[in-house]
This record gives structure tokens, C-alpha cells and sequence, in this order.
């Protein structure tokens, strides 16, 4: 049996209060002296043992009401009337949630009829401004292709009257010729990828808002009003005419 720090005090305090001599030593009067003596040595000894014995069974004593009031604390918070009364608090707490939403949504149908108009206003506003930019747009980019193509222009004009001079005779000059006319070709596929197409012109009834006639040709086997040759190509993008077609037309 191991002694708490109380106990092996008062045992120490015991044998200081005694004289180790007198208490051990044999009795120099009588018996009965030495046997008092000896008893209530031993009498001392016992109560420090049953106080040391009391204190053991209280720690198991507060272990054991411990253990039982952290049980009773579980069968109170299993127990029906605890889960009845936090079921009412969820239910409170649902209305009361229900509530707020119900007046958050009424005050945003009054805001709605107060700030419907201006708002509805603002989003006509806003539509036909971004119209009229991608419009503005659209037209920018437009003019600025119709520039460039009228800038080329100039230079697909010498390459036909080159066309019309030049006769190409031996390998060397018909080399030169087929590069040239390469280099035509693929100015041509850029306009058609920026949208812009030829004036359709020989065998088409005359135009007048896409030809520009500079002669008429008798005796010819198209019939009369109809184009017959094209002296220099016309270009056109949608509805935008870049440059008209300069013809002859049948008489």
C-alpha cells in the first residue's frame, strides 16, 4: 500500500512527538506500563492506516459520481423532452428565416416598380449605343478596306496594260510573265478575303450604276444594251461600288 503525502507526514510527525527511546526501549516500571505504552503506539499507527484507507475509498467514491454524472449528462441530451424543445428551436429558426426572406423579396418588388422604368430606360440606352458603335465600326473598317483596294487599284492597272504590250517570247520572258501574273492572282484572292468582288461586266445587260460605258460597238454578237469588252475591271464590296467597270456596249 503506497501512503499519499499526507499520511507519511503525519506519520513523521508521530514518531518526532515520541521519544524513539522511551517508545522502544523495554519497560523499566511495570507490564502494564510497557504495554500501554505499546498500544497506544499501535492505536496511532491504526488510524493513520484507516485515515489513508478513508482517503482511497473517496477517490473511488468521486470517480464513481463523475462516471455516473457523465451519463446522466447523455441520457439528458437522448433523453425526448431535450430533442422535443431543439426540434421547436430549428422550427423557430426556420419561420424566422422564412420571414426575413419573405420581406427581402417584398422590398425588392417595391424597388422594382420604383426604379423598373429608369431602369428599362438605361438598357435601350445602352443596346442602341452599342449598335450604333458596331455600326460605326463596321463602317470604319469598311472605308478603310475601300481606300487600301482604291490604292492597289493602280498598280492591277499597269499589270493589265503590261498584259496588253508585252508578248512574251522565249522561256526567260514567259518565266518572267508567269510570276507576274502570280503575284496578280494572289492580290486578287486577298480582295476576294476581304470581301471585295470583280464588276461582273462582258455578256451582263449595261449598268449604270456599275458600268461606265466609253464606247459603243456595232455589228457585234452580243445583242443591243449588252456589254460586249471590258477595258478596265470594276470593283465592288456589298453594296459599296469602289471603282466602276470601264466598257463598250453593243449597239
Amino acid at each position: 500500500m503506497m501512503f499519499n503525502s499526507p499520511a507519511l507526514f503525519a506519520i513523521l510527525s508521530l514518531w518526532t512527538s515520541y521519544d524513539l527511546a522511551d517508545a522502544f526501549a523495554v519497560p523499566r516500571t511495570t507490564t502494564t506500563g510497557a504495554v500501554a505504552t505499546t498500544r497506544g503506539t499501535a492505536s496511532a499507527f491504526t488510524r493513520l492506516f484507516m485515515a489513508e484507507d478513508g482517503d482511497g475509498e473517496t477517490n473511488t467514491e468521486q470517480q464513481e459520481t463523475t462516471a455516473a454524472g457523465e451519463a446522466a449528462g447523455s441520457d439528458i441530451l437522448s433523453s425526448p423532452a431535450f430533442l422535443k424543445r431543439k426540434l421547436e428551436v430549428l422550427k423557430s429558426d426556420i419561420e424566422k428565416t422564412e420571414k426575413d426572406l419573405a420581406e427581402a423579396l417584398e422590398r425588392v418588388e417595391v424597388a422594382k416598380e420604383e426604379w423598373a422604368p429608369q431602369l428599362e430606360d438605361l438598357e435601350r440606352e445602352y443596346s442602341n449605343i452599342r449598335e450604333r458603335m458596331s455600326s460605326q465600326n463596321e463602317k470604319g473598317d469598311a472605308q478603310a478596306i475601300v481606300k487600301v483596294v482604291q490604292e492597289v487599284l493602280g498598280l492591277l492597272d499597269n499589270f493589265d496594260r503590261a498584259y496588253g504590250v508585252i508578248k512574251p517570247e522565249t522561256d526567260a520572258e514567259k518565266a518572267i510573265e508567269a510570276e507576274y501574273k502570280a503575284a496578280y492572282q494572289s492580290i486578287l484572292d486577298i480582295f476576294e478575303d476581304l470581301g471585295v468582288k470583280e464588276v461582273e461586266t462582258v455578256g451582263k445587260e449595261f449598268d449604270y450604276e456599275m458600268h461606265q460605258a466609253v464606247m459603243q460597238m456595232p455589228g457585234t454578237e452580243y445583242d443591243e444594251g449588252i456589254v460586249c469588252q471590258e477595258f478596265q475591271k470594276g470593283f465592288i464590296m456589298e453594296e459599296t461600288l469602289i471603282r466602276p467597270a470601264m466598257v463598250a456596249v453593243a449597239v
